[in-house]
């Protein structure tokens, strides 16, 4: 079935990124909140043996996924994730032609970041888990038109400065209701992600300055000039 095939294969990848020897790391926070916008391709092509058949991949010209991230503590954060698709009916739905509309979806993960194994380089590749709920709107009747999901999945965040980076993941839903069936589907994203120390200004430990400037004003002493008293 495509989503074990799926599973296997984010394994596979997340354990080959990271067969390199054990690095030290602390518990000290990455970051404290990340917030991503990205592009869409939703597999629902019915096809188990195919996870990323990439013809039957239904897409939008603009972004349409936003995703909030929070920091918890040891690698661990929890995210919320909300995307929006819209069917071409020139491609494959659930092994059927011309299926029209959208969806809608709404994601919670628990997340795991390898950053800190691979000491905070450019890399930054995670594994997520967690629920989600998919509303149909098209004239797909062999699916669910609201369905509860088991999502699964991971991806990679490639950071070219401090705190901008580009992600790229893969999500495999499970259909709670109709298990294993026609409710399930994969979504793949593409976009740019922003991590931030702290929403609240101050010190950001992502731009900090290394060189301290004193705002406090110096006083200016004035030397008063003492008379020379005359002899005469």
């Amino acid at each position: 079935m495509k989503v074990v095939f799926t599973f296997i294969f984010l394994m596979f990848a997340i354990l080959n990124t990271n067969a390199q020897p054990t690095k030290t790391f602390t518990n000290k926070d990455t970051y404290s909140w990340m917030f991503g916008l990205s592009w869409v391709l939703t597999d629902d092509d019915g096809s188990s043996f195919n996870p990323f058949l990439v013809q039957n991949m239904h897409s939008h010209l603009f972004p349409t996924q936003v995703t909030v991230d929070k920091y918890f503590y040891n690698s661990w954060s929890g995210e919320a994730v909300l995307a929006y698709s819209v069917y071409n009916p020139g491609k494959i739905t659930n092994e059927q032609e011309e299926i029209s509309g959208s969806m809608f979806s709404m994601d919670f993960h628990s997340k795991y970041s390898f950053y800190k194994l691979l000491n905070r380089g450019a890399i930054d590749p995670f594994a997520i888990g967690g629920i989600g709920l998919s509303m149909r709107n098209n004239n797909d009747e062999l699916a669910q038109p609201v369905s509860l999901t088991l999502n699964i999945g991971g991806g990679i965040n490639f950071w070219v400065s401090n705190y901008i980076g580009i992600q790229i993941r893969s999500t495999a839903k499970i259909g709670v209701i109709d298990f294993f069936k026609k409710s399930d589907y994969m979504q793949h994203s593409l976009g740019i992600v922003a991590r931030f120390e702290s929403l609240e200004p101050g010190d950001n430990e992502f731009n900090k300055s290394k060189y301290k400037i004193s705002k406090k004003r110096k006083k200016i002493k004035h030397i008063k000039k003492k008379k020379k008293k005359d002899d005469s």
